[in-house]
């Protein structure tokens, strides 16, 4: 069986006491951990370690860092289980770790698709966005489209679309003529408001618009 040694930096050289300590097989490079990391594990050195041991270590390494991955992610930005699996990949953690760390999160109710969908729904309402555009938001971020159903639902209701339409222009520059409409139009549309229902409002907008 190889022998696991460990390289820590000098004792004295405090600057330098929290970086990576390295652990050797035989001489080999095998991993770089954390102090933290390495007292979690249980690995002393100057002893003989097996495949079967090896093995237990990399795999009980990689759950802890996808953990931490996950919690320090979510801490920097809601996400969605989607996303957090698309990162958990592109880092080479193995599905099933990545499963557990994604689980563990959502027990703790750090991770809430349903949740995360409905904050996302009702800050596109309340910053005047069409239904559309939030639907296609929450279909970015991976909201499954049951959640995401039930968010738009609840954020957008029965909503007049034409008036929320009105509301998203209220503030702007509309001429009235038919560039003038068409652009109010074309940026309608790019909110998230259907054809019809933007036409319509910039009609009934320039007409509020217009005295007596």
């Amino acid at each position: 069986m190889p022998l696991l040694t460990i390289e820590r930096d000098d004792e004295n050289d405090r600057p330098r006491r929290k970086r990576p300590v390295e652990l050797r097989l035989d001489g080999r490079a095998w991993l770089r951990v954390d102090p933290e990391e390495l007292a979690a594990l249980g690995l002393t050195g100057d002893v003989e370690i097996d495949g079967a041991r090896t093995a237990a270590a990399e795999q009980e390494l990689a759950r802890m860092r996808a953990r931490l991955f996950v919690v320090r992610s979510l801490a920097a930005r809601p996400q969605s289980v989607a996303e957090l699996e698309r990162k958990l990949a592109a880092r080479g953690i193995p599905d099933e770790v990545a499963r557990e760390a994604i689980d563990a999160a959502i027990g703790y109710r750090y991770l809430d698709d349903a949740e995360l969908a409905r904050q996302l729904a009702r800050g596109l309402r309340s910053r005047r966005y069409g239904r559309r555009r939030a639907e296609q938001a929450l279909r970015a971020r991976g909201i499954p489209r049951e959640e995401a159903d039930a968010a738009l639902q609840e954020a957008y209701g029965e909503e007049d679309e034409v008036a929320l339409a009105r509301a998203a222009i209220a503030r702007r520059t509309i001429t009235d003529d038919e560039p003038g409409k068409r652009k109010a139009v074309a940026f309608l549309a790019r909110r998230g408001f259907s054809t019809a229902a933007a036409w319509q409002a910039v009609k009934e907008e320039l007409a509020g618009r217009r005295p007596g």
